[in-house]
């Protein structure tokens, strides 16, 4: 059983106190770090310190969710990054 965005992004941004989650609801250009990138509706970033990609769930031309890991972990921060997979996991299932 998946969860709903809200829920997810509260859920979310209790397991770690920089993480902050976006998520947008048209297509469009969006600056990340130094880059621009591309953004479909429905994609989600998470980010560290508001700006800092961590992670992306975007949407595949079939309706699939993907997600992207934009960074690394250390072994001591192992327990933040299963809790955002396993959160992840309920999340990318609701649309199933």
């Amino acid at each position: 059983m998946g969860i709903k965005f809200e829920d997810f992004k509260n859920e979310i941004e209790k397991i770690y106190d920089r993480f902050s989650v976006e998520r947008y609801d048209e297509d469009q250009m969006v600056m990340i770090g130094l880059t621009l990138q591309d953004r479909k509706a429905g994609d989600i970033d998470i980010f560290i310190d508001e700006d800092i990609p961590a992670f992306n769930i975007t949407i595949d031309d079939d309706g699939n969710r993907l997600l992207n890991v934009e960074i690394g972990f250390d072994v001591d921060s192992l327990d933040i990054l299963l809790s955002v997979l396993d959160l992840t996991k309920k999340y990318m299932q609701e649309g199933k």
